[in-house]
Formats: C-alpha cells, structure tokens, sequence
C-alpha cells in the first residue's frame, strides 16, 4: 500500500533536543551525571511528558534530590524551550518538499503541556497538518495506545504511515503495528532521504 502520510518525532529529529549539550552549558562536567540523573533520565521528566505534572511541578519535584545552589540553574534550562532546542535547519526542506509532493504530515510527540507556547518557534510546522503531543492524552510513546490515538485522530491507516524517530523503541513500536519507519539521526539526513525513497516516497 502507498505512503500517504508522513509522521514525525519532534526532539532529536525537528528540533535539536540534547541533553549532554545542556548539560553542558549550565553545569560543571562533574555534576553532569548527577543533574542528568534527577533530570532528563529521570521518572519525573516521564511523567512530565505524559501529563501528570505540569513543567513547574516537575522541576519542584526533580530539585528536591539536589543541592539548593542548582535549583535556580535547573528551572533556567528546562524552562528555556527555543534556547535548548533549536530546528535542525536540514529537517525544514524535507519537511516542506514532502508537503509540497502531496505528503499529509503529522507530529507525535513525547512532550509537555508547554508545546502550542513552543511551537511557533519551528518554522516547519507552518507544514503540519495536525499533532499529537503525550501529556494532552496523557499518554507516552513507545506505548502502543498514542499510536492508536493519532490514527483515531486524523483517521489514518498505520501501513500507510512512514514514520521518523530518534529512539529505536519508538520505531520498533511503529513498526509492530505496521508502519514503515526510520530511526533517525541529525548527523545522517541522507541516510533518511534514502530510506524515504526507497519507501517510494517521492523527495
């Protein structure tokens, strides 16, 4: 069956989402491993993603485990979206030349409430024609139920859904239930425009 439909990732695929880099602007590398920790690898930030606590709450939470001389530099970096997570420039073309070949393009996304303030600051997503964000359903990915959600949503059909994600649990969950998918990578754009061509997608 024809790809019709285009499903992106947002972080590490739309926008450069990296938590080494971060960790790396606000902190010393020897407390790296402890931040990373109470922060990006923590359950807390899961449950952010998923909706049951807002961004505000969640720091509260995460800083709890740290010294109170970090709490400040904490909130600074996970509260600045556009600053720690600019668009990789490459994705807008894609994105935009897919558009223009006839591609429906949709966002699904491990993300927090703050994304409709967030969005405005990627310019590709003047393409999309809609998005599935986790913690407006309370829902993550790599469970299977955000899928069904995106596909109740806009009434897509998973074998004609080409998906994109930087997290191989996130791409082996879409192709169990019968999507085409790549695992992306910012450094490997080619790699991708081959692997969407091979799908018979026209790029």
């Amino acid at each position: 069956m024809a790809i019709t439909t285009i499903v992106f990732d947002m972080g590490g695929v739309l926008v450069d989402f990296d938590a080494k880099r971060s960790l790396t602007t606000h902190f010393t590398p020897e407390y790296h491993e402890l931040i990373n920790e109470k922060t990006f690898a923590s359950h807390t930030w899961k449950l952010m993603d998923k909706g049951d606590f807002e961004v505000e709450e969640a720091i509260e939470i995460m800083c709890r485990d740290l010294p109170a001389d970090f709490h400040e530099e904490v909130s600074k970096m996970i509260l600045d979206h556009e600053g720690e997570m600019p668009p990789i420039e490459e994705m807008y073309s894609i994105v935009k030349t897919l558009k223009e070949n006839g591609y429906k393009i949709y966002l699904l996304s491990n993300c927090p409430s703050w994304f409709d303030e967030f969005k405005k600051s990627v310019p590709a997503f003047d393409f999309f024609d809609g998005f599935i964000i986790s913690a407006k359903y309370n829902l993550i990915k790599p469970g299977k139920e955000i899928f069904d959600v995106l596909f109740n949503e806009f009434s897509l059909k998973a074998e004609e859904c080409f998906f994109i994600d930087d997290s191989p649990a996130n791409v082996a969950t879409a192709q169990e239930i019968g999507m085409k998918a790549h695992c992306f990578s910012k450094y490997k754009i080619n790699e991708l425009i081959d692997n969407l061509r091979n799908a018979d997608i026209t790029i």
